[in-house]
């Protein structure tokens, strides 16, 4: 479940895992190259550093304590999922998931910064397991922050919600994923968390965690918008002040 900084090769401001990747590409001159990688010819996951056993960046002894506790909820969300989710959420995430286990979260618990969002896409963290990854969502999200100065595979980012609804319809939470969801921020112990969407706004009221807001990218993709327009990235631009200058 944890990914080694030290694992990861640096092309140029880029990271890529070698494990997520059929063949290295030859160039990659910046993000825009990186998230254009066809995953028929690279890898499903060659857009991310992650994938469903490498989800939790470690760069020092703190960021590793914090994943051990991280993999430990994972490990009860797989030991009783229906305890967490709700049966016909869990019941569908099996039949779309490709990949072995149950989403649950990705990023560096180190950063500081925790996005959290709804629940998973069924072409998107539903198939792979990724939180934000493959789906029209997904990638407006990652293509915002990348257009800020940040790399999203270094914040941590989860959903209320584990499993995908059925048919994307998502109908509330229950005591289950709040529980689940308080105990990973307790784990992570972000300075700031950021509400992506009205149902984690939702629950974040509902656990007592103070949060900022922000539009969820559905929202924009809903209205046909397919690259980040000065609406989103000055709404999203409250992410870049809070997680400062890169460090690596």
């Amino acid at each position: 479940m944890l990914l080694r900084l030290e694992n990861l090769k640096r092309v140029g401001g880029l990271y890529l895992n070698p494990a997520n990747l059929k063949v290295v590409p030859l160039v990659l001159r910046d993000w825009r190259d990186f998230l254009s990688l066809d995953e028929k010819t690279y890898g499903v996951y060659a857009r991310t550093i992650y994938n469903p056993n490498e989800r939790f960046l470690v760069v020092n002894g703190e960021d590793e304590r914090k994943a051990r506790e991280l993999e430990a909820l994972y490990r009860e969300l797989l030991k009783e999922p229906m305890r967490f989710c709700r049966e016909d959420y869990y019941r569908y995430q099996l039949r779309v998931g490709e990949f072995k286990g149950l989403p649950f979260a990705s990023g560096w618990p180190g950063s500081g910064v925790v996005l959290v969002g709804e629940a998973p896409g069924r072409k998107g963290c539903g198939k792979t397991g990724i939180c934000f990854y493959r789906d029209a969502s997904g990638m407006m999200l990652r293509k915002t922050l990348f257009s800020l100065g940040i790399n999203p595979d270094f914040v941590y980012i989860t959903n209320v919600v584990k499993c995908n609804p059925p048919g994307n319809r998502l109908r509330g939470f229950g005591e289950g994923e709040l529980e689940l969801l308080g105990r990973e921020l307790e784990a992570v112990k972000p300075r700031t968390i950021f509400a992506v969407g009205r149902t984690a706004e939702k629950a974040l009221k509902r656990l007592g965690f103070e949060f900022t807001y922000l539009r969820h990218p559905a929202w924009y993709v809903r209205r046909g918008i397919r690259e980040p327009n000065e609406e989103m990235l000055e709404d999203y631009s409250s992410i870049r002040e809070v997680f400062g200058e890169w460090r690596f």
